[in-house]
Parts: C-alpha cells; sequence; structure tokens
C-alpha cells in the first residue's frame, strides 16, 4: 500500500513524464490526484516549490540506480550494450530528466534549486566513469588502441548515443533496437580510433 507522501510524489511524476508545465499545475490538483486533502499535501512539504524539487531528487536518485546498477557481462561489446538498455530504459520512463542528464540541461532544473543540480551532474559524472570503465574493457580486449584520446572525443561519444536513442525513441528513425546498439557502437569503435 503506497504511503500517502508516494501517493504525491506518484501525483507529480505523472505531471513530469507528460512533460507537464508544473508551473500550472496546482497543489489543489495534484491533492485531488493523490486523493487526499490538500492540507495533507503541507503536511510532508511546505511549499510547491519543495514537493516539486522532492521528486525530481527522488526521481533522480531512482534514475541513478537504474543507470549504475552492476554490468552483468563484462566484454566491452556486451558491457557496451548492457549500458545502452540501462539508458534506453530510463529514456523511455521519462525522456525529459534523461535530456537533462545526458545534454546538459541545467535550464531544467534551474527553478528546482542547487541540490537537483548537484544530482544530475552527480549522475553524468558517473555515467561518464561508468564508460571509462566499459572503454576500458575494449583497451584490455585489443578493440581500442590505449591512448589519451583527443579531449573533445568524450562529447562526440555522448552526443552520438544521446542523439540515436532520442531519434530512436521518438520514432524519428525506423530501426530496430538491437540494431540501433550495433550502429552505436560501431561508430563509437570508429569515433575512438579516429581520435
Amino acid at each position: 500500500m503506497m504511503s500517502t507522501k508516494d501517493k504525491i510524489l506518484s501525483a507529480v511524476i505523472s505531471h513530469i513524464k507528460d512533460g507537464d508545465n508544473l508551473e500550472q499545475i496546482t497543489i489543489s490538483k495534484i491533492a485531488a490526484e493523490a486523493e487526499i486533502g490538500k492540507s495533507t499535501v503541507y503536511e510532508h512539504f511546505s511549499s510547491k516549490e519543495d514537493m516539486v524539487s522532492e521528486t525530481y531528487i527522488y526521481l533522480l536518485n531512482h534514475y541513478k540506480t537504474i543507470l549504475m546498477s552492476d554490468i552483468e557481462n563484462m566484454s566491452f561489446k556486451n558491457a557496451f550494450f548492457e549500458q545502452l538498455d540501462k539508458i534506453l530504459f530510463v529514456m523511455k520512463d521519462a525522456k525529459i530528466i534523461m535530456n537533462a542528464i545526458m545534454n546538459f540541461d541545467q535550464v531544467s532544473f534551474i527553478h528546482q534549486g542547487k541540490q537537483l543540480e548537484t544530482c544530475a551532474s552527480d549522475i553524468r559524472d558517473q555515467m561518464k566513469s561508468r564508460f571509462e570503465g566499459i572503454f576500458r574493457l575494449g583497451i584490455i580486449e585489443g578493440l581500442i588502441e590505449p591512448k589519451v584520446p583527443k579531449p573533445y572525443v568524450s562529447h562526440v561519444v555522448q552526443a552520438l548515443i544521446s542523439g540515436l536513442l532520442f531519434q530512436y525513441i521518438n520514432e524519428a528513425i525506423e530501426i530496430e533496437e538491437h540494431d540501433l546498439f550495433e550502429l552505436i557502437y560501431e561508430q563509437t569503435l570508429d569515433i575512438v580510433k579516429k581520435s
């Protein structure tokens, strides 16, 4: 059974995932959707801004857990595919939030406070470390030369991954998921090898 606070968070999460303008959503509307009284919302949150901010933090932490969960298969290609699958799952669940995480969209969080920027930044840093670890597997397997890549390479790879995954989710490209992962993998290898 959901706690009252979870019901409130769930109602706000629905609006976030739908891309609704949260400035236009009222406490009364959230209370009605959570099937509680407006005063009950204030028992859990000091303001609408506090409620929205805490919801974003909850979501970011939830997605961080998914994105940074252990990788099962420790070969370069399989680990790369597995991480792409985690990113795609989160992107499907909340495109707007993942867009902010992957594309440094701090504007999305500007009204939500420094804590959210810090949380999103932490996820980006951990994702960068995760991919560095995956690329080390490629070096160990002899697929990638052990050299220091040009400074912009990580940004190009990130743009490739997020761009193609977003196009796939938005049905802008017609491709099977496995073929998409294969395309991203091959293009990423090509970029890294040429750097």
